[in-house]
C-alpha cells in the first residue's frame, strides 16, 4: 500500500509511493532557492517541502535529504556508467524510474569542474586539450585572486580596529576632560 510505513531496527521508515517519489523530485528542484547554504537553511527547506506534500510529522527533514542524497547517487551511478550499462541487477539510465526527473534536475547544473575533453583518434591527440591548459594555467591566477581578497579582508578588519580604537581612545580623552573641568568646578564651589 503507497505511503505505508514500517519499524526497521527500532527506527520508524517512511515506504514512499512512487507518485511521492517523482512529487518529492520535482519539489526539490521547485525550491532549491530555499537552499541557501546558510546555517539551518536545508532543514527549513525540507521542512517545508514535506508540508507541501503533507509529510511533514511522517517523515523527518533528515529523512528527507537522506532521500535527496541517495536519489543524487544513483543518479550520479546511472550517468557515469562507462557503456551505459548498468552492472548486472543495477539500475542505469534505461532502468531507473526517476533518472529522466533527476537528469531534469541535475543535468541542468553548471559543473563547477568541466570536464576536459581529449580527442579519441590516436592522430589527433597531441595531448592535453587547450581548455586543459588554461585551467592549469588559472590555478595560480585564482589563488593569486583569492589571496588578494583574503588581504582585502585583513585590511578591512585591521582598518575597522584601527577606528575603535581611535574611539574609544577619543571617549576616553572626553570622559577625561569632563572630569577635570568637573573636578575644577567643585574646587571652586569648595573655595567659596
Amino acid at each position: 500500500m503507497p505511503g505505508d510505513s514500517c519499524v526497521a531496527a527500532g527506527e520508524y521508515t517512511y515506504k514512499w509511493s512512487k507518485k511521492q517519489t517523482a512529487q518529492f523530485i520535482k519539489m526539490r528542484a521547485e525550491k532549491d532557492y530555499l537552499f541557501t547554504g546558510a546555517k539551518n537553511s536545508a532543514s527549513v527547506a525540507w521542512s517545508t517541502i514535506l508540508e507541501k506534500m503533507d509529510l511533514l510529522g511522517k517523515v523527518t527533514p533528515l529523512q528527507a535529504k537522506k532521500k535527496w542524497e541517495n536519489l543524487k547517487r544513483k543518479y550520479k551511478n546511472c550517468k557515469c556508467t562507462v557503456s551505459g550499462e548498468g552492472v548486472s541487477g543495477k539500475p542505469n539510465a534505461a532502468t531507473w524510474p526517476w533518472f529522466v526527473l533527476m537528469d531534469e534536475v541535475l543535468g541542468q547544473r553548471h559543473s563547477k569542474t568541466p570536464p576536459v575533453l581529449i580527442a579519441s583518434i590516436p592522430e589527433d591527440t597531441p595531448g592535453p586539450s587547450s581548455a586543459a591548459k588554461d585551467q592549469d594555467e588559472e590555478e595560480p591566477a585564482r589563488a593569486k585572486r583569492k589571496r588578494d581578497r583574503d588581504d582585502e579582508l585583513i585590511e578591512l578588519i585591521m582598518e575597522d580596529i584601527k577606528f575603535e580604537r581611535e574611539t574609544e581612545e577619543r571617549r576616553a580623552q572626553e570622559s577625561r576632560e569632563r572630569m577635570n573641568r568637573l573636578f575644577s568646578l567643585l574646587e571652586r564651589l569648595v573655595e567659596k
